[in-house]
């Protein structure tokens, strides 16, 4: 709700209206009408920030969070280790305006929203939105229970987030593809830090680009799905998610019904659990090789990937499999990635081969590396012990 807030102070005001008005205007945008109205809960910000708290604690157990830290870490976003589930609780709890809960099906907003006005209208449309999806489309399981820094997930939330920004955007008066630079990263962030979100302005950029992409790219795919299927068509998308960050981003790709490819990874380590795994997805390799103030094309050719952690007393061991559409593409994202882990945890590699087959490896203070490449597809290790990178280059089965 923070960032819808900061999404209307960067583009303007919109039109006011009383609530009533607005739930038929919001109807009337999206071609979707309410199968029953929404109660509106006023809570002053007191009574909605310990609201909003408590969801968060239900929503994001201790375990969780420290599984996507360790995430985080080992492949590359941070530098360090970070208190991620404090970090992620203070930026949502900056600005607090409103909020939509699947789970009581109501509009919780603070009681200066009573009045419906020119600032908070959009806001307020935006919510009114997530009502309607949740009413036809049934918003849990559209966004599953995924890590939010799973490529899945952060393709449900763009689908959802997208579709409810355009909706915003139209109650607003304004034309999507006229808004320009309004709606960029860089914008917004700016307009966050002027409103306080301090804590969003200074989060690692892979916080950032978590809570920011599924608005902004999000709309930008929702716009394209307009465009080509009419508001009827984006209406059918949460009945068919999009499955992949690279969907949303090259909407072409979901029109086309392209699905990314399905990773299996045949190594185990002799020893320890694994106690995470998920999709990196194009968009988050994007973050990770970003460099300046835009996020490129660098994961372009992207095919599938699938990490997975293990774990073993104090050590752990991440491996990461990608597939790409070429071998082109992945000897590309190969040469932009090692430059990338040697620019940024200096790490000395050197080559190596195992029963045939070629690799670099090498290590730092952050750890032991290892990157094989095999035509279209790269396989990518990191741990904090010696022994299992040892134990990965003598089996030679990496896939």
């Amino acid at each position: 709700m923070a960032l819808v807030v900061l999404l209307c102070l960067a583009v303007g005001t919109g039109l006011a209206a009383d609530i009533a008005e607005l739930k038929r205007r919001v109807a009337e945008i999206g071609r979707l009408e309410f199968k029953r109205d929404v109660p509106v809960r006023y809570l002053d910000r007191a009574q909605l920030k310990e609201y909003i708290e408590r969801l968060f604690e239900e929503d994001y157990p201790d375990e969780l969070a420290g599984r996507e830290e360790e995430f985080l870490y080992w492949m590359g976003f941070t530098r360090e280790r970070i208190d991620l589930k404090s970090l992620r609780r203070r930026i949502i709890l900056e600005n607090v305006g409103g909020m939509y809960n699947e789970k009581t099906d109501e509009l919780l907003a603070v009681e200066e929203f009573r009045k419906v006005d020119m600032l908070n209208a959009p806001a307020l449309a935006h919510e009114l939105r997530h009502a309607l999806q949740d009413q036809h489309f049934d918003l849990a399981a559209v966004l599953g229970d995924l890590s939010d820094f799973d490529d899945r997930k952060l393709a449900a939330l763009a689908a959802v987030e997208g579709d409810a920004t355009l909706v915003m955007v139209h109650q607003m008066g304004f034309d999507p593809d006229l808004i320009g630079g309004a709606f960029s990263p860089e914008n917004i962030l700016s307009y966050s830090a002027m409103a306080g979100a301090t804590t969003l302005a200074a989060a690692p950029e892979i916080v950032k680009y978590q809570l920011l992409m599924p608005y902004l790219e999000g709309m930008k795919f929702s716009r394209a799905i307009v465009r080509e299927r009419a508001w009827k068509g984006l209406n059918r998308v949460l009945d068919q998610k999009p499955l992949s960050s690279e969907q949303i981003l090259h909407p072409g790709k979901y029109i086309a019904g392209e699905r990314p490819q399905a990773v299996f990874t045949r190594f185990r380590p002799a020893r320890g659990e694994a106690f995470h795994s998920g999709v990196v997805g194009e968009f988050y390799l994007n973050v990770l090789l970003k460099q300046g103030l835009e996020v490129a094309d660098a994961a372009s050719g992207w095919g599938g990937d699938l990490f997975t952690l293990y774990r073993d007393g104090e050590a752990r061991l991440l491996l990461w499999e990608s597939h790409w559409d070429t071998p082109r593409d992945g000897s590309r994202f190969l040469a932009d990635f090692r430059r990338f882990l040697e620019r940024e945890f200096r790490v000395n590699f050197r080559p190596g081969s195992e029963q045939g087959r070629d690799f670099i490896a090498g290590s730092s203070p952050a750890g032991y590396f290892f990157l094989y490449r095999d035509a279209g597809r790269l396989f990518f290790a990191r741990s904090n012990d010696r022994e299992k990178i040892n134990e990965l280059i003598s089996g030679g089965n990496y896939d």
